[in-house]
């Protein structure tokens, strides 16, 4: 799940034909985009290198580490969308460059999500791919409880992905689901949001 945010503003302003392709040399590593991705969100400082200042066909130089850059254009390409790593360090390491080039919604997106009781929440979007057949064989059998995945050998088995127990099959896992007529549940759950009711605080000992 990921705690729900306002939809990004973004700005069209600055290049004179928002078409038009840039050449960006990082770190020397090469990115080629367009204005218009440069300047998708105002007051960074992609779009202000390429303000009416920026001559056209000048290839554009910054002196910083291109390891996350690609992700970076990633996020001015997709807006909402954007996936964020879900490894630690390189979110981290993403984060400083989102305050670098003052990208303050991506530098949200890398932070660690606390959730609360009453807090709405969404299907994170790299997850829906991974649980959509799971959450339908849920709704179809509401004796099931999430969170679960499925492994199949010879039988079918619920995993809890928290704890990785496992449960002992029930005839209800067992019968055939038609996914492919449940499959509009995948994009529903897009648009889905919860209401936290409880909050499981785990405490982790060195060992």
């Amino acid at each position: 799940m990921e705690k729900s945010q306002n939809s990004m503003t973004f700005s069209q302003e600055g290049g004179s034909n928002l078409s038009e392709r840039v050449l960006l040399n990082v770190g020397g590593k090469k990115f080629e985009t367009t204005v218009a991705t440069l300047t998708r969100v105002s007051d960074t400082v992609l779009a202000v290198m390429v303000s009416d200042r920026w001559k056209t066909g000048d290839e554009i130089f910054i002196d910083r580490d291109p390891k996350h850059f690609g992700k970076v254009l990633n996020y001015l390409r997709d807006g909402d969308h954007f996936v964020a790593p879900s490894d630690t360090e390189a979110c981290d390491e993403l984060k400083r460059e989102a305050h670098f080039y003052n990208m303050p919604f991506l530098a949200e997106m890398c932070m660690p999500m606390n959730v609360d009781v009453a807090d709405v929440v969404q299907w994170k979007r790299d997850a829906i791919e991974i649980y959509w057949r799971p959450f339908v064989r849920y709704m179809v059998d509401d004796s099931l409880s999430l969170p679960f995945i499925y492994d199949r050998n010879n039988h079918t088995l619920a995993r809890c992905i928290a704890c990785e127990e496992f449960q002992d099959p029930k005839c209800s896992y067992l019968f055939d689901i038609n996914y492919t007529a449940w499959e509009p549940m995948r994009h529903h759950m897009y648009n889905m949001t919860g209401e936290v009711t409880q909050v499981h605080h785990v405490i982790k000992r060195a060992l």
